[in-house]
C-alpha cells in the first residue's frame, strides 16, 4: 500500500512510499530488474522493485502523461528520470519512498529515510558524520541522542542526493554542517563548508525539512528551478531564500 508523504517538500513535488512489511500491490513484482541486480538477494530485489514502483506512481500523480514511464538505472546506480522530470528514491530494510517533480519547477531534489541508529552505531560513526554541535542542535529541537545523530546523517544524505545530479561532485559528510533545526516547522538549515561548484560555493546555505516518525527519521530537500526562484542563499547575494 502507498501512504502519504514522509516529508513535505512543497506542492510542486509528489511523493509515494511503501511499507515493505505490509501487503504490496501486485504490480511491484512486475517491475523488471536491471542486469546488476538479477543475482542480488531477494530483499534487495524487492527494495529496487518497490522503489521503482513508487517512482512510477509518483510520476503519474505528477502528470498523467508520465503514466507507464519506466525509471531506468545509470551505471552508478542512480535513477534515470524521464525527460522533464527529476526525483529521488530512498529505501531502508522495510521502507521505500520516491519523490518527483517537473524540471520546470525544480532543478533537483533529494530524500532520505534512516532507521534510528543504536547507541553503539552512533559512537562508531560519530567522527565520520559530523560534530557534536550538530547533534546538540537536533537535541535542542526535542530529539533523543540517537534520533539526533540519525537526523544529522539523513539530512546530509538528502543534500548529497540533491546536489550530485547538478554538480557531479561526491561530497564528504564534513562538507556540510547542520546549522539550525526548527522543531515547530520541522525544517533545518545547513551550510556548505567547501566550494562544491560555481553554483554552490563555500558558505552557501541550504534549507530542508524533516520528520521523526519512529522507527525512522525522514529528511528532504529540493531546489526550486534556478530559472524561477532560488532555494539556497548564495554568500554573495543579498537575501536568504528558503527551500520548502
Amino acid at each position: 500500500m502507498h501512504v502519504g508523504p514522509a516529508v513535505h517538500l512543497a506542492a510542486r513535488a509528489h511523493e509515494v512510499r511503501l511499507l515493505l512489511e505490509h501487503p504490496l500491490p501486485p504490480e511491484v513484482a512486475q517491475v523488471g530488474l536491471p542486469p546488476g541486480l538479477e543475482r542480488a538477494v531477494p530483499r534487495r530485489q524487492l527494495q529496487f522493485r518497490a522503489g521503482r514502483y513508487c517512482a512510477m506512481k509518483a510520476l503519474t500523480a505528477l502528470d498523467h502523461r508520465f503514466e507507464g514511464c519506466q525509471v531506468g538505472r545509470a551505471a552508478s546506480g542512480a535513477p534515470c528520470w524521464p525527460d522533464g522530470t527529476t526525483g529521488s528514491i530512498t529505501h531502508t530494510h522495510d521502507f521505500v519512498s520516491a519523490a518527483v517533480a517537473l524540471t520546470t519547477d525544480v532543478d533537483a531534489l533529494g530524500i532520505d529515510t534512516e532507521p534510528i541508529v543504536s547507541e553503539s552505531q552512533a559512537q562508531d560513526l560519530a567522527d565520520l558524520v559530523g560534530g557534536p554541535d550538530e547533534t546538540a542542535r537536533a537535541r535542542a529541537a526535542g530529539m533523543s541522542e540517537n534520533e539526533a545523530f540519525t537526523f544529522v546523517f539523513s539530512a546530509k544524505e538528502s543534500i548529497f542526493k540533491c546536489l550530485h545530479p547538478i554538480t557531479g561532485e561526491y561530497m564528504d559528510f564534513h562538507d556540510v554542517v547542520i546549522e539550525n533545526v526548527d522543531a515547530h516547522a520541522r525544517t533545518f538549515a545547513a551550510r556548505i563548508t567547501r566550494t562544491v561548484s560555481r553554483r554552490f560555493p563555500r558558505q552557501t546555505m541550504l534549507n530542508g525539512c524533516f520528520e521523526v516518525a519512529l522507527p525512522w527519521v525522514h529528511t528532504g530537500i529540493l531546489l526550486p528551478s534556478s530559472r524561477r526562484d532560488s532555494h539556497y542563499h548564495h554568500p554573495d547575494s543579498g537575501g536568504h531564500r528558503t527551500l520548502a
